[in-house]
């Protein structure tokens, strides 16, 4: 007597991806995202280019004019669009018309993580935006431009090195 055996496929093994970013709002996680760096760089984790990518990505007082990073640029953009779509020019206007509803202390915190451990870290203030941060704030627009800048950077060849 034959029996024949059904070969059941091995289950696919979903590959852990190396590197994430997460943006926190008061240590509440609002986005995360795994991705791969090809030819990744170890360089690059005690590199002065790693502090500038933060910079570029999260900073609040970039140069000498004092630009936005990639995120509170954005944020700043949909403060200036929730702005202008709840003006009324028939309204008599005050200061406290358009009160940001974020409390002081609202902290945005951006982490990024190779294996699960921190490499960078920063934080910036919510008081500059007019956004509730537990309702409006939305990045899926811009993820893809963090996390090309993140692999520019971290596959550089060449980098300045920090010594500790």
């Amino acid at each position: 007597m034959a029996t024949t055996e059904k070969q059941v496929p091995a289950t696919k093994k979903i590959e852990e991806q190396r590197f994430e970013f997460v943006l926190y709002i008061n240590n509440n996680i609002i986005c995360q995202r795994y991705f791969h760096i090809f030819d990744f760089n170890e360089d690059s984790l005690k590199s002065l280019e790693l502090k500038e990518m933060m910079d570029d990505i999260a900073g609040m007082n970039n140069g000498k004019f004092g630009t936005l990073g990639i995120i509170p640029n954005y944020l700043k953009q949909k403060s200036m669009e929730y702005l202008w779509d709840n003006y009324n020019p028939y309204f008599n206007q005050t200061d406290e018309t358009y009160k940001a509803p974020a409390k002081k202390g609202d902290m945005f915190q951006f982490e990024v993580k190779v294996d699960k451990r921190v490499v960078a870290a920063t934080e910036f203030s919510n008081e500059f935006f007019t956004l509730n941060p537990k309702v409006s704030v939305d990045i899926r627009e811009i993820i893809p431009t963090i996390m090309s800048e993140i692999r520019q950077t971290m596959s550089r060849k060449n980098y300045s090195i920090v010594e500790f």
